[in-house]
Formats: structure tokens, sequence, C-alpha cells
């Protein structure tokens, strides 16, 4: 075991576990995010020592497979406690809220209790949830078809109420880039297999959405680079969207007075853009969107929309045998709801998924981690804070006279949410001694400024092509304050950012 994984293993404790093939033996056939299977790895889990007949238990109980057991008990006339998937959908003509079971195969009619759905009201919402349920069989009676009713939920969330403070803290006790190490092992990937620092920074530049609220991205690369994979698996406070997204689904239900995902999630990516479609007939869902990307709130149909959630596009785009996109144009694969300038320029920030490697077997890391519902956890309590935007005010100067008002504002957000997820355990700039706070803004220039002003610069770029309006405005520059001027720029037509 490399040297990496035994210090992620001393430092973060209790917060650790370790991942091997035998774990993954353990689920086999399972259809389980990740952040599941570490919740469990870890309650059976005593450092070296594991309960795997303990975790095989478990799973028969709470996450059956097979769904003629699962109808048999419920026929016996139990009541059903299990931890699973549920897809919730609202049945208009019915006037019924019903569910299934994704990754169980059952026919039956299946409907959501009304006291069960008054108690959740914010957190069942249509589409995909994680949950604890409880199940009851109804039986026929009358003309009335048997049915199963959800009598309880509970939202899955074990570790939410944790103390972040002795977590934060173990993070002073590794390099930057021992930490960035550290944040590819928690998304499972093995560090070695990335060829350079550049890589590693733009794979964990996915995080941001999850640790800034508002931060909306757009990231497009070649198929199997593993952006369904982490947003699918890391957290349950992330939601993907494919194929079609309807106003109902996203923002409110007007028949069941449930809010949308965007109400309940802290991100959502609408994946395959090439081939997604919105229900939005009257326009009605573009002009939300166009507000709640700009300012995080807005109304549709007379319902106020305030949310934190951030809002990405992903998708597949053609490359060349050198790996560069074969289009400078990419806006024309997105979605006609995105396809303008005012649209493009709200998202903040830009991810080159050309830059990333391919997911192969090799890539996958076995060793101690960070508990991926732990980290997951984490992340959504660092989009509270707000210090990370006060370091940047005090570090960073540009002219604010006569700098375009969005690229501004973007980078200093995609800035802030690196300096978050890179450097939570600085809080504040008092606190570091003059050598300490020297060596501080070089990595700030490095690893935050310069890769937010990279990020935002590819947007800038794409707003180009579409609108001529764009070609006279420049990029800013900016510039930590060292005691000598360092510049940080975009190098027009060039892919690179440069200091002066």
């Amino acid at each position: 075991m490399n040297v990496i994984s035994e210090r992620i293993r001393e430092a973060f404790a209790d917060y650790a576990i370790c991942k091997d093939k035998s774990a993954d033996s353990l689920f086999a056939g399972r259809n389980l995010p990740t952040f599941v299977k570490d919740y469990i790895l870890n309650r059976f889990s005593n450092g070296d020592i594991r309960d795997e007949n303990g975790i095989r238990e478990y799973l028969a109980a709470k996450m059956p497979q097979n769904s003629d057991s699962l109808m048999m008990r419920l026929l016996d006339g139990e009541h059903v406690n299990i931890t699973t998937r549920i897809f919730v959908k609202t049945k208009l003509d019915e006037g019924k809220v019903t569910f299934t079971l994704p990754d169980l195969n059952i026919s039956a009619n299946m409907f959501i209790q009304q006291k069960v759905l008054i108690e959740n009201k914010n957190e069942l919402v249509d589409g995909e949830n994680w949950g604890n349920i409880t199940l009851q069989y109804m039986p026929k009676e009358g003309n009335k078809k048997a049915y199963v009713l959800m009598t309880s939920f509970r939202s899955f969330n074990p570790y939410k109420n944790l103390d972040f403070a002795d977590f934060i803290s173990c993070r002073a006790f590794f390099s930057t880039e021992e930490w960035i190490d550290i944040l590819l092992i928690t998304m499972g990937y093995e560090p070695n297999a990335f060829i350079s620092l550049e890589s590693k920074l733009i794979m964990v530049t996915r995080l941001l959405p999850a640790i800034e609220p508002n931060l909306n991205f757009i990231e497009l690369g070649p198929k199997s680079s593993g952006k369904s994979y982490i947003y699918n698996n890391l957290s349950q406070y992330f939601r993907m969207i494919s194929g079609k997204c309807t106003r109902a689904q996203l923002v409110y239900n007007h028949s069941t007075e449930q809010y949308g995902a965007i109400k309940n999630h802290d991100l959502i990516v609408f994946d395959e853009v090439s081939t997604l479609k919105f229900d939005d007939r009257t326009g009605e869902l573009q002009g939300f969107l166009k507000s709640f990307l700009e300012a995080g709130n807005a109304s549709l149909a007379n319902i106020k929309i305030v949310s934190s959630c951030g809002l990405g596009l992903a998708g597949n785009i053609a490359l060349t045998e050198n790996m560069q996109p074969v289009n400078e144009d990419f806006q024309n694969i997105l979605p006609d709801i995105f396809r303008s300038s005012a649209m493009l320029d709200r998202f903040h920030l830009f991810i080159p998924g050309w830059k990333l490697p391919k997911i192969s077997e090799g890539q996958i890391y076995y060793g101690w981690s960070i508990d991926a519902e732990v980290f997951s956890e984490y992340l959504h309590h660092m989009r509270t804070e707000t210090y990370a935007h006060k370091i940047f005010d005090e570090l960073v100067e540009y002219d604010k006279m006569h700098t375009y008002y969005r690229h501004a504002k973007a980078v200093r957000k995609i800035a802030s949410a690196y300096c978050k997820l890179l450097f939570p355990h600085i809080k504040t700039l008092t606190d570091l001694t003059e050598e300490d706070l020297n060596t501080f803004k070089s990595l700030y220039k490095e690893f935050c400024l310069a890769p937010a002003i990279q990020t935002r610069s590819y947007i800038y770029e794409q707003c180009k092509l579409v609108d001529s309006e764009f070609k006279y405005q420049t990029m800013p520059e900016f510039s930590v304050q060292y005691d000598d001027i360092d510049v940080i720029k975009i190098d027009e037509g060039n892919d690179t950012v440069s200091s002066d």
C-alpha cells in the first residue's frame, strides 16, 4: 500500500475507509453509488478489520436484489424497511404520486402515502431520490386494485450533523499537490494515472459546483472521461437529468405543489446535452433559467424559486487524432434553450474534457480513502462558507472601473471555489506569518486565480463566436498583491494564461 494511502488513514482516522478488490466483490451485481457503498463499508469496518458477513446480511435485509423475495415478504403482511433508490413520478390523471424502485423489477402499482408526502414535501420530488423507506402491501378491495404503499421515508444522509472542524484541520498535514491527489482518490481515481498536474486540477474542477453555491459550468469532452460517474456516484446532492426535462421536474409541480429538483439539490447536471430536450413551448422555462443562472433566484408561473443549486451542461464532442476539438464552436451541440450569448455568458466556467484521460481499469484507486459519503456532506457543508470571497478581495486586484462585470464576477466565484476546495484550513490571512502569507500568495495564484481565469476564458471565447459584440471586450488583467506587480492575463488566441 502506497505512502499517501497510509497517510490518509493516519490523518483522517474515522473518516477513512479501505477500498480494495475484495470490497468491490461484496457489491458485485449491485447498482449502488459510491457514497452508499462507502457508508456501508465504514459502518462494518474497524480499521483493517471488516465484517464481511455483516455487510452481506445488511445488504440482504436492507437492499434486496430479488424482487420476488421482497414481494413475498410484502404478501405475508410484513412492513418491509429497505434503503434504496427511488424514482418518484406524479400521475396527474389519477391525482396520485407514484414511485418505482429502479433496481428492482416490481410490476405492482406503487403509491406514496399522503402523510409521507406532506412530511417530506421538499425531498420526495419528481425524479431520483435515495432514502430509507417502509413498504406495505395493500390487497385488492372491491373494484380497487392491489398496490404497494410507501408508509415512511427518511432521506439518506447518515453524516448530516458531523462537526467538520476536525476534518478540515487534517488538510494542514498535506501539501497542495498531495491534497489534490487525495481529492482524486476520494473521487475514485488513481492519481498516478494522470500524466500532469494540469489534468489532475482539471479533474478536481468538477467538484467546484459542489462546494460553491450557484456555480454554473459546461463540460464537453470525449466519451468515457467519467462525467456521468462523478455526478451519479459521489453525492446524493447531485442530480443528473437526461433525455427530456419538464418544468414540473425541474422547477415546480403545480398539481402536487412540490418543488422540483432545482430547489432540493446542490447541483443539477444536464447530461448528453446534444440529445437533451426541454418541454418549453411557451419559452417560460428559458426565461426562468436565464434569470436563475444570473442570480440564483427566478419566478415561474407566480412561483418564486430561491436556491443555491448550480447548473451544469455535460456532453461529448468529436476530437481530432491529437485529442483536440474538431470544431472550435461548441455551442452548436447545446440544446436550443442555451444557444445564445446571453445564456452562455451566465455559465461561469468551462471544463475542457479533452484534457482528461479516458477512464480505464488502471485508473481505479485501491487503498485508504476518505469516505465518499462523509466527503459529500463536507462539500455540502462548505457551501455556506464565505471566507474565500474575502480572501479574493484582499489578495486580488483588477480594474473595477473598466472590467466587464460578468468576467470579474465569474473569476471571483471560481477562484473562491478553488480556494475552499484546496485550502479549506486557511480562513483568514491575518493568522498567517509573513513567510506563510507569501507562500500562500504564490499557491493562490497558481491553483486558484490562474485556473479561474483560464476556465472563464473558454466561456468568453465561445461568446465571441456566437455574438460579435463580445469581440470588443477583453478579459481583465488580474494581479495578486505581491510587492512587485505580477499580472495574470489571457493570451488572446492562445490556450494559455500568462504572467507579466
